[in-house]
């Protein structure tokens, strides 16, 4: 009887959802966090919740070693239980007087949870909910919560017109539309669904809460309307579009064209957890009405024009026809009802980008016939193991620093942690966590300190570097050096740093030696330098910090008295795949040194005027790519674009994996769209070394090209906008 009225109670609360979209705060995602917190995960310690983070982790701190957290963990490291996953069975828990039940479909949930015991953990999570006094912490936070839920409602929801949706779409929405606020969850934004039984299915918008000491809240004023309303906008888009793929006739026109926008940008999408062609296109079609939606409802065209290149950026490469298709759509709706009626138009213009994007990614792979292979006689060189690198990559990582943490099979991550357990509270760890959310001091940042300390007579020394040519990553401007240095040195001696590392000397030398052996014969960096056809003073260095577990980065440097280093500082992880895949190794550490060389060709005095006006005019036009690829400015930009050419034309000299250099070459397009032509161009220029002596002989041409490439770029815009 209980359970008949708990799901009478479930479907009005479905149906008054139906009605209007109003902002919640839910106990299960605010428990599922709180957990997923608790238990470490970076995601969910973002230290961006303010006060309400701190209350959190303080009434949290005495359950750390709680039963469910070392289990819980383990759903990450075996199952991939990260990120959305929480929010996926917090959405189809309910609380039941004081226990939670598990009301929803398992099928309705990520794949992840499926070899997950959900009876099991339930168990677990209603004794962390007990034992934590969690409904306690809850209750105790309700102003807190309705204040912030005012505020949602007075600064986004004046930016959301429901009753746009239906008109647009000529349907009311297939689905239950709720939005849920996760006050932990940070920057990141999650979709859940769930199916009660015999009611409508749900799609939930989780998003999260953040504050931050310069830009304030994500609720104030002038950024609810850049990215909270956005959000929203977007997500409602979801309960009309979803089930639009189902429809038969809808999957047959639409063919492999999902599958097809999936591979363009693999990676990328991969990142944002668009592991499908089903999602993909659905994403695309939603971020599309997205930009509809904006231009009929109050944002200036200075705005729309940056939602599109937004999507741009974030691999969408295919959005200017795909909103100029739309819009084709919302000016006949005589002709064509409902989006449903317009499905086989939309699958037309995707079909004709994807042929035309084709060809572009084509014609320079049709060089490849022609390029001769370049024989490179010089001796190999070998890789090493720095301390100082040892040094940052354990502290970050004991600092939560979740690119530091990927790594937690290997023994060495294991010794790590056990090792420095007792150290997470030491003053270097809670500076170092400062850098990371005051400085953005994180990835690559650590690294490139790095490589300018030594360890002599047991302290952490700073190298002198020749004066006003340092390579320091810029986050570090703004740091008192020497304090973060006596941290350094106090964090190297309290735990017994040298010990450690001491004791790793054998596993070290032994992956090294595999590696040396293996992987370096295969690796010429100096190739770029000989196609470029200048000399260049730069000595290469490959670095591996093994606490980098599985990531790698480019660091360079300009010690006194010495030539330029450039270096390849790699984790663990690349390593290890030395007696596997040698060449693709050598392969991808060429491509690091390529890309973050020094190099004349970086030095931008040597661009023309025409060149350094076209690269202005690019940056702007790929400004979010470039922002968030931390590329300063265009001379920079087609720097890096030429570089990643260059490295292009060797890997087909060299008989590169066909298949990979496309997928690649989709990678970098979504960066520099001007990526196709420019490689074209830079194959005709090795065709054609007894014309051109060096590259920079070369750059009247590749000006030709980008002008063209701004021209055809300004065309798809203008024509999908205007």
């Amino acid at each position: 009887m209980a359970k008949k009225l708990l799901m009478a109670v479930l479907a009005l609360m479905a149906m008054t959802m139906q009605a209007k979209v109003n902002v919640e705060v839910s106990e299960t995602v605010e428990l599922l966090s709180a957990l997923s917190r608790t238990a470490g995960y970076p995601e969910y310690n973002m230290n961006m919740g303010g006060q309400y983070a701190q209350d959190l982790d303080s009434w949290f701190a005495p359950f750390k070693d709680h039963p469910i957290i070392n289990y819980y963990q383990g759903l990450r490291e075996n199952f991939g239980i990260a990120y959305n996953a929480p929010m996926d069975l917090a959405v189809n828990l309910v609380i039941d007087g004081d226990r939670l039940k598990f009301v929803g479909d398992k099928s309705c949930m990520d794949d992840r949870w499926v070899p997950v015991d959900i009876d099991g953990l339930v168990d677990q999570l209603n004794l962390f909910y007990t034992d934590t006094r969690f409904h306690e912490f809850y209750q105790q936070h309700q102003d807190f919560y309705q204040d912030i839920l005012r505020q949602y409602e007075a600064n986004v929801m004046q930016y959301f017109n429901q009753d746009w949706y239906p008109r647009f779409y000529g349907t009311e929405p297939g689905e239950v539309f709720r939005l849920i606020l996760g006050f932990v969850n940070g920057g990141n934004n999650y979709a859940a669904q769930r199916q009660f039984p015999g009611q409508p299915k749900e799609n939930f918008s989780i998003c999260g809460y953040w504050t931050h000491p310069q830009m304030g809240s994500v609720l104030d004023p002038g950024n609810a309307k850049k990215y909270a309303a956005p959000t929203l906008i977007h997500e409602f888009n979801h309960s009309f579009v979803n089930d639009l793929q189902e429809i038969d006739k809808n999957a047959k026109l639409l063919g492999d064209i999902p599958n097809q926008l999936l591979n363009q940008n693999y990676n990328i999408m991969e990142q944002q957890a668009y592991p499908d062609g089903k999602t993909v296109f659905n994403e695309s079609v939603v971020r599309a009405a997205t930009i509809l939606y904006m231009m009929e409802n109050g944002y200036s065209p200075e705005e729309v024009s940056y939602e599109l290149n937004d999507q741009l950026s974030c691999g969408f490469s295919w959005m200017p026809e795909l909103v100029t298709a739309m819009r084709d759509y919302n000016t006949h709706r005589n002709k064509y009802p409902t989006l449903n009626d317009f499905y086989p138009q939309i699958a037309k213009a995707l079909r004709q980008y994807l042929d035309t994007q084709q060809k572009r990614l084509a014609k320079p792979f049709a060089l490849s016939k022609s390029l001769n292979k370049t024989d490179m006689n010089t001796a190999s060189f070998t890789s090493e193991v720095m301390e100082s690198a040892e040094l940052l990559g354990i502290l970050c990582r004991i600092a939560g620093y979740e690119e530091y943490c990927e790594d937690n099979t290997s023994s060495y991550s294991k010794d790590i942690d056990q090792w420095f357990a007792s150290f997470k509270q030491h003053p270097a760890v809670e500076y170092c966590q400062q850098l990371r959310s005051q400085r953005q001091i994180a990835y690559d940042a650590p690294m490139s300190l790095a490589m300018r300390l030594v360890i002599e007579n047991g302290k952490v020394v700073k190298l002198q570097e020749e004066d006003g040519d340092t390579g320091l990553d810029d986050r570090w401007n703004s740091v008192n050096m020497q304090e973060f240095l006596a941290l350094l040195n106090q964090f190297y001696a309290d735990t017994r740093f040298h010990d450690f590392f001491q004791q790793h000397q054998s596993l070290y030398s032994d992956q090294l030696k595999v590696f040396n052996d293996k992987v370096m014969p295969h690796v010429h960096p100096e190739w770029f330098t000989n196609f470029i056809g200048s000399d260049i003073n730069t000595r290469y260095k490959i670095v591996v910090c093994f606490a980098n577990g599985m990531s790698s980065y480019g660091a360079s440097r300009h010690l006194k008295g010495h030539p330029w280093d450039q270096i390849n500082v790699i984790g663990q992880s690349t390593v290890s795949a030395a007696e596997k895949s040698p060449k693709e190794i050598a392969d991808y550490l060429v491509d690091m040194f390529v890309q973050f060389s020094h190099h004349p060709l970086f030095d931008t005095e040597s661009f023309t005027s025409e060149m350094n006006q076209l690269a202005d005019q690019l940056y702007e036009m790929n400004l979010n790519q470039m922002q968030m690829n931390r590329i300063q400015d265009g001379k920079s930009a087609i720097a890096k674009s030429i570089a990643a050419a260059a490295n292009f034309i060797h890997k087909m000299e060299n008989g590169g994996n066909a298949e990979q250099m496309t997928q690649q070459l989709n990678n970098y397009s979504t960066v520099f769209s001007w990526m196709p032509e420019l490689l074209t161009a830079i194959g005709d220029y090795s065709n054609k070394r007894n014309k051109y002596q060096s590259l920079s002989d070369f750059y009247s041409q590749i000006a030709k090209v980008l002008s063209q490439h701004l021209r055809d770029e300004q065309k798809r815009l203008d024509k999908a906008l205007k």
